[in-house]
């Protein structure tokens, strides 16, 4: 039985990292939010065809409308180089209850959450599961880092792959293994992707005498590692598979 490929909302989209794990894995990403300009500016150049809303804030996605919203959440209240003013407190950091909201809203079968290994020190983790589970989602929740992936540098980020209790309750009785048991398998499988001898992110416009170089550094810094972001919807993938089975 053939499985339909999965569509996808990239909620906080920065410059596209999602979105290009996204194109080498065949997942189509139907809808970019992010507020920056000049993260708009490089999502436009790169993903032409997305359509891209302007603030979490005012975003209402239609019931129905993905398989799948991904997105990690402002980091900046969270990271050990911040004040870790937390989820709730933080201005930027609390935009996942907007995430939350998209999320009811439009009733995925499947959301990725991704953010700074800080979440756990500031216990924006626990709140972000609690709130997955009151929505009606159980999880699966990894760490990968840049150099699990072939990157030159250690980038640790927390993945949170979940999936509601509708799918689960489809796929009862079915064996399947844990991310765990399997994430060996997709890191080396993500490693392949793309060229660490040049960009790992999508074409940023950051080179020597380059306009808004600043702001290019900002963008790469927020930015998740495709590779990495790869690893988590290689998860996805392989629990969607799971609906085709008889």
């Amino acid at each position: 039985m053939s499985i339909k490929p999965l569509t996808s909302i990239d909620l906080f989209a920065g410059i596209g990292g999602f979105a290009l794990a996204s194109r080498w894995l065949g997942i189509e990403t139907t809808q970019f939010v992010e507020i920056n300009p000049f993260c708009r500016k490089i999502l436009a150049k790169n993903f032409p065809d997305i359509p891209c809303h302007d603030d979490v804030r005012s975003y209402h996605p239609p019931k129905g409308s993905a398989d799948l919203i991904v997105g990690g959440s402002p980091c900046q209240d969270l990271s050990v180089a911040g004040k870790q003013k937390g989820i709730i407190e933080g201005a930027r950091s609390s935009l996942w209850f907007e995430q939350l909201r998209i999320i009811q809203e439009c009733d995925p079968t499947f959301v990725i959450w991704e953010n700074v290994f800080g979440a756990v020190n500031t216990k924006a983790l626990q709140i972000v599961l609690e709130g997955l589970c009151d929505a009606g989602y159980r999880f699966d929740v990894e760490v990968v880092s840049g150099e699990n992936v072939g990157s030159p540098h250690q980038r640790k980020r927390i993945f949170v792959v979940a999936y509601s209790d509708s799918f689960k309750q489809a796929t009862r009785g079915k064996v399947q293994p844990s991310w765990a048991e399997q994430i060996r398998s997709h890191t080396e499988r993500a490693r392949a992707f793309g060229c660490w001898e040049g960009s790992e992110l999508p074409d940023h416009g950051v080179d020597h005498g380059v306009p808004d170089r600043m702001a290019g550094n900002s963008a790469l810094g927020n930015a998740v590692i495709p590779q990495c972001a790869a690893v988590a919807l290689m998860r996805v993938q392989y629990l969607n598979t799971l609906l085709g089975e008889k």
